[in-house]
């Protein structure tokens, strides 16, 4: 069980429609909640046992007075949640993430992820059978890679990333930039662990360096990476937003210096992804998500999919599968288009 399932929060609004949806994103950064109006909690009481208040009640209520007297904490007043079907809604999550954290004083979605957590899935035998490498595909682990995609993940991603990685078959020519929201410190951990049965070989962003055929470049938690003219660019600041790393950044960082990448979201909490893929064109960019009932949580696939940029879903085997037969589509194409071009 995470740290994260241990925070109760207290919703207090009077908009129903409003409880109803800061219930639904305080759920999905892995929390319990309890809402009340008005009324309910002067029946109640405020002898709750509590993490944090949210409470949004016009300044005249009477109610207010007794919040200042509480030992829990309490955010008082916030903007609206927009519709979760809007662009909106994404951006607004994110804020509200950020406020709870500085509230609590503590990061609870990285929190589930664990040393102890992570390396305890080393000790998993490989639950996926390799997928058959097309003999039409011949990749070069020497070669700088010319399919990539982003993999992101949260809350449950590991255990889901090493699932899809370890049925991909030796050869596939693919290379990956991966984004895992985690304590800076226990990114080496992650390589380690998710490299043990893999064809891949993971390795830790470096300054210039390349993705490569066969490689899976995961980033670090808590400094921007970007892509110029193929080279990774180490930035001296950290990524924008409540999460390390944003995998909306990093979706956008790689676009910009791969436009033909793809993404792939696995298991999580929050919507992180949800807000860049949105935004991205469908007919160029794949956009792929775990399924629901294959992730330890699905609040960050289903908001990605709520955008209606999800073209794919399945389980990290079948995301797997359905990679394989993608790169053997787009290499198969660029086969003929280079025949096309010598016959000219």
């Amino acid at each position: 069980m995470s740290e994260s399932s241990s925070l109760k929060l207290a919703v207090v609004a009077e908009d129903s429609l409003h409880i109803h949806r800061l219930r639904r994103a305080i759920e999905d950064f892995g929390c319990e909640v309890i809402s009340l109006s008005p009324k309910t909690l002067e029946l109640k009481g405020f002898d709750l046992s509590v993490s944090a208040w949210l409470v949004d009640l016009r300044e005249d209520d009477a109610l207010l007075d007794a919040f200042c007297e509480l030992d829990q904490p309490v955010l008082l007043g916030f903007e609206a949640a927009p519709s979760a079907q809007t662009p909106e809604y994404p951006r607004w999550e994110k804020r509200l993430y950020a406020k709870l954290k500085n509230l609590i004083g503590q990061d609870f979605i990285t929190a589930g992820n664990t040393q102890a957590s992570i390396t305890a899935i080393e000790q998993l035998a490989p639950q996926s059978t390799v997928i058959p490498l097309p003999e039409t595909l011949m990749g070069d682990s020497e070669n700088q890679a010319q399919n990539i995609f982003v993999l992101g993940s949260s809350l449950g991603g590991p255990e889901a990333v090493k699932a899809f990685l370890d049925a991909l078959p030796n050869g596939l020519p693919v290379g990956f930039v991966y984004g895992q929201h985690i304590d800076a410190q226990f990114v080496q951990v992650l390589a380690q662990v998710l490299g043990r049965h893999a064809h891949f070989k993971l390795r830790i962003a470096e300054q210039d360096s390349v993705i490569r055929n066969g490689e899976v470049l995961i980033v670090p938690a808590d400094n921007e990476v970007g892509f110029q003219d193929g080279f990774v660019q180490m930035y001296d600041r950290p990524w924008p937003g409540p999460y390390g790393p944003s995998v909306d950044q990093l979706i956008i960082n790689t676009l910009k210096g791969f436009p033909q990448a793809g993404v792939i979201l696995f298991s999580g909490m929050g919507n992180d992804g949800a807000e860049a893929v949105s935004q991205l064109d469908s007919n160029r960019t794949p956009v792929w998500a775990q399924s629901s009932d294959t992730c330890a949580s699905a609040a960050m696939p289903e908001a990605s999919r709520e955008t209606g940029a999800v073209s794919f879903s399945g389980s990290p085997q079948q995301l797997a599968q359905h990679l394989v037969e993608h790169i053997h589509e787009l290499e198969t194409q660029r086969l003929v288009d280079t025949h096309a071009t010598i016959n000219k």
